[in-house]
């Protein structure tokens, strides 16, 4: 009796930090996307982009450095504009600002999730259904966010080299996509059990 006692105060406690976290990130997203929207209007605001070096020239001319040591030619070098234009600095916020609530809206629906975990029974059909809504809209946001920074990337590119523009795919996407499999996987868990408890109470 003390065991299942300890173990449901143990259980609450989680269940209410990860509540905590999860409202804290719906709140601060916003938050800081809306910084970076006031930042974006102000002029010589930073912007910033890795560019490939196999775009580059004068490359072999770098000091600083011993010698045999060489920039990656196949690498990637900070760049920042000195003084970027309104259309810069907005395709620049597009790199980010699209993650930034899409990380908000996973955040708020979980929320709700866990606080429905701490007020009744959390193995239920609607919590099954409620984190495989989270994994969709975490897989297929997850795409678009992908999506529109791969082409805010490569328009703002286009703007600072004199070689053409530099398409760089390889950014968060497989994260998006992994943290949709976990929503998925624990939605898929969640619903079995549901189901063995059915079973069970048939059973009795």
């Amino acid at each position: 009796m003390l065991e299942d006692v300890m173990e449901q105060t143990w259980l609450g406690t989680w269940l209410r930090r990860l509540r905590a976290t999860a409202t804290f990130v719906h709140i601060t997203a916003p938050c800081v996307a809306a910084a970076l929207l006031v930042m974006a209007f102000i002029p010589r605001s930073p912007v910033m982009l890795e560019l490939p070096t196999d775009l580059l020239s004068g490359l072999d001319g770098v000091g600083g450095v011993v010698p045999g040591v060489v920039v990656d030619p196949a690498g990637q070098l900070v760049f920042t504009i000195t003084d970027p234009s309104l259309a810069q600095r907005m395709m620049y916020l597009a790199t980010t600002l699209p993650g930034l609530f899409l990380m908000a809206e996973i955040a708020r629906r979980m929320a709700k999730l866990l606080r429905a975990a701490e007020d009744s029974d959390p193995f239920t059909v609607q919590t099954a259904r409620e984190l495989t809504v989270v994994a969709k809209i975490t897989a297929f946001g997850g795409l678009g966010v992908w999506a529109a920074s791969v082409a805010a990337r490569w328009a703002l590119s286009a703007t600072m080299l004199t070689t053409g523009a530099a398409v760089d795919a390889s950014q968060s996407l497989l994260g998006w996509l992994a943290f949709a499999f976990i929503f998925a996987a624990f939605g898929q868990l969640i619903a079995r059990g549901v189901a063995m408890r059915a079973e069970l109470d048939t059973v009795i």
